[in-house]
């Protein structure tokens, strides 16, 4: 019997939840149950709702590999494995898990910001201008604006 020709949201659901558990896209795609690597590719491609719920499930593998990374380290202080294996498989464990949620486990943080198109000194001189306009409209700015008018007028 061959595969399926057509998934329903029950069997791409499964196959989210088996990746969100540990399994390998590329795997999973060898069991009778699953769909092909073409159509789970294809699916990823050209359905942007359910390659989110992948990303979420590669996510949600992520923290089952930052777990595992506990449970090593636990083997290497019992001595069940060398510490230098130990540190081997929790390095990789750690890239799995950081490769998978880079924000909540990556080591590098980006910051993006988009140019507009305009001049970006000019930019920034119009935000100085801004900032001195308010704060000279401060209570506490006119209050010293005032004073040092009083001072004056009681010197002369």
């Amino acid at each position: 019997m061959g595969r399926r020709k057509k998934y329903t949201e029950e069997h791409w659901n499964e196959f989210l939840f088996r990746i969100s558990e540990g399994a390998k896209a590329k795997k999973l795609s060898y069991e009778k149950d699953m769909p092909s690597w073409r159509l789970i590719s294809d699916k990823l491609n050209s359905d942007e709702q359910f390659a989110r719920k992948y990303s979420l499930a590669l996510e949600n593998r992520a923290e089952i590999y930052f777990d595992e990374v506990d449970e090593l380290a636990k083997k290497v202080e019992n001595g069940e494995i060398c510490p230098n294996a130990g540190r081997v498989a929790i390095d990789a464990k750690k890239w799995q898990a950081a490769t998978n949620a880079p924000k909540k486990f990556g080591g590098l943080h980006r910051h993006e910001i988009k140019h507009t198109g305009t001049d970006y000194i000019q930019a920034l001189k119009v935000i100085a201008e801004e900032k001195q306009a308010t704060e000279s409209n401060t209570p506490r700015a006119q209050g010293i604006a005032e004073t040092d008018t009083d001072s004056k007028q009681s010197l002369h």
